[in-house]
């Protein structure tokens, strides 16, 4: 039984091995239930949102527990009453812990869709956006009024990226 403040939820034990492994990909080191507070406050800040998808899962096994901390529980529990008749279509989940295990791969896959639109850059990559900012500081200052590094990235980062979206258009022309 968790202690006040926290809550449990029932998962078969695929549904959790998958949960367990989606987690390890995006969020190395965590906890699942940690890592459910940071979606939740992601989407509930409205970074991206959740959909649903074609996912088919085996839902055979006894129960296992999982122990999240009660916020995350009556956040499921609103999209549950708000969600139910679309999942009990889409997924057959007339069960609270049928739409949790779905909603959960929902918003991991929300996730891993919403990261398609991010750029990763390495460490080597910021040393040469640095490099670059000292050598426009002074242009950048007086044509956009950039005063952080931060400010410059966006801007610099958004011009090349135009740049090269011109480039792809040339090209296929």
């Amino acid at each position: 039984m968790p202690s006040q403040g926290y809550a449990t939820i029932g998962l078969k034990p695929a549904i959790l091995s998958k949960l367990q492994k989606i987690t390890d990909e995006y969020y190395p080191g965590m906890f699942l239930p940690s890592a459910l507070i940071i979606l939740m406050n992601e989407i509930k800040r409205g970074y991206y949102t959740v959909d649903t998808y074609a996912i088919k899962e085996d839902f055979a096994g006894r129960y296992t527990s999982l122990t999240i901390r009660s916020d995350v529980k009556a956040w499921f529990d609103e999209n549950f009453e708000k969600y139910k008749d679309d999942y009990n279509r889409k997924y057959r989940a007339s069960s609270f812990t049928q739409f949790a295990s779905y909603f959960m791969l929902n918003m991991f896959e929300s996730k891993a869709k919403s990261q398609n639109y991010i750029v990763k850059l390495k460490e080597a990559d910021f040393r040469w956006l640095e490099e670059e900012y000292q050598k426009r500081k002074q242009e950048y200052r007086q044509k956009y009024s950039v005063f952080t590094f931060d400010q410059f990235a966006d801007i610099f980062l958004k011009e090349l990226l135009a740049k090269v979206d011109e480039a792809k258009r040339v090209l296929t022309i």
